[in-house]
């Protein structure tokens, strides 16, 4: 990308498309990266910030029912 590409005019005034190194001053301008921003004169680095993810909705747990013991025919030995 070529100089005069990180620069834009507007209402007259000059202003710059892309961030400036803060140790280096003006002119000296960050490369921009997936996860950070850096100075390749100095070495300065921004890194970006992460997103934390969304938390998952938790699931409603689902009611147990007790169910009726089969019914086989046979006499119980519990019943009396």
């Amino acid at each position: 990308m070529a100089k005069k590409d990180y620069y834009d005019v507007k209402d007259g005034k000059l202003v710059r498309k892309k961030k400036t190194c803060p140790k280096c001053g003006d002119g000296v301008f960050l490369a921009e990266h997936k996860d950070r921003s850096s100075c390749g004169t100095c070495g300065y680095t921004e890194f970006a910030k992460k997103e934390k993810p969304k938390p998952k909705p938790k699931k409603e747990k689902a009611e147990i029912k007790e169910l009726p013991p089969p019914d086989t025919g046979a006499p119980s030995l519990l019943e009396d």
